[in-house]
């Protein structure tokens, strides 16, 4: 194991989503653990009062909306000057919220540009400086990759798709070297919990309505655990996991025999259908 405090030292990561939520925490652990970080996100206000908390040296600020391909062209050419060693991608939108007839189509589509298109190029660009260096990529789950998210319609497609993303070019990604996971964060309270109370019970439902607010006032889960989870993902510690969705919350990854399963079980931590006929197991079968 490498010493807790440094296991990150001079790395390069870029964190999208970085100003605020879970990206903000992750911003923060990546800096006490010894890495230069690139803050991507909305807002340059936001963006700068980011790097201006972090520890460290060698922070930077890119204001950047994660769904304009040509704001990359300008990040991509950053990123092949400045090196790269990691990126995270925890820019997200939550809405529409709502049944499927009660909102324009117009929002599906934003989400799905932001939360889906917004991970793709961030990967795109960011890859031929992370096989340069043999780097590592963190995308994010959310409500719905796993399990029905009844009314936030586009939020749960996007991070289902964003999962499946993953899992694809982590077939790939290990022929140069480069690892991809995603993580399930939990129910963490961010502001984006602002828009589920602010559509109310009719549109949300009631049951994930009251779920939400007393989530809010008890705290949720830990947006620590999440970034404390992307450290590891980043580090030498996770060599060999890649095309992995690992609970924050619920996995027991600090353990070194569930660490070892996520190496060597292609199939644990994966989105599969699960059914009498297993069609994976069938395809490697007819492979052979």
């Amino acid at each position: 194991m490498t010493e807790s405090g440094s296991r990150l030292a001079g790395m390069r990561v870029l964190v999208t989503g970085g100003s605020r939520g879970i990206g903000r925490e992750v911003c923060h652990h990546l800096a006490r653990e010894g890495a230069r970080v690139l803050v991507a996100a909305r807002g340059q206000d936001a963006v700068a009062e980011t790097v201006a908390e972090l520890e460290g040296d060698g922070h930077r600020g890119l204001p950047l909306d994660v769904s304009d391909p040509a704001a990359w062209e300008h990040v991509a050419a950053i990123l092949q000057d400045d090196g790269l060693d990691g990126v995270v991608t925890a820019a997200a939108v939550i809405e529409p919220i709502g049944p499927v007839s009660t909102y324009d189509p117009a929002q599906f589509w934003r989400t799905m540009s932001i939360n889906v298109f917004g991970t793709f190029l961030a990967i795109h660009h960011s890859m031929p400086a992370l096989e340069a260096s043999r780097g590592a990529i963190v995308t994010f789950s959310g409500g719905g990759a796993t399990s029905p998210l009844p009314r936030f319609d586009a939020y749960a497609c996007s991070k289902a798709a964003v999962v499946r993303l993953a899992e694809n070019l982590a077939v790939v990604t290990r022929e140069q070297g480069v690892t991809i996971n995603s993580i399930a964060p939990g129910f963490v309270v961010t502001s984006m919990h602002e828009a589920t109370l602010a559509a109310g019970p009719q549109a949300v439902g009631e049951d994930y309505f009251e779920r939400t607010r007393t989530a809010v006032a008890e705290g949720g889960a830990s947006a620590a655990e999440a970034a404390a989870l992307v450290v590891f993902l980043l580090s030498q510690d996770a060599e060999g996991i890649s095309g992995k969705l690992i609970s924050a919350q619920w996995d027991p990854w600090r353990d070194e025999e569930f660490r070892r399963r996520l190496r060597d079980d292609a199939d644990l931590a994966t989105l599969r259908r699960i059914d009498d006929v297993y069609f994976g197991a069938l395809d490697r079968a007819a492979s052979l």
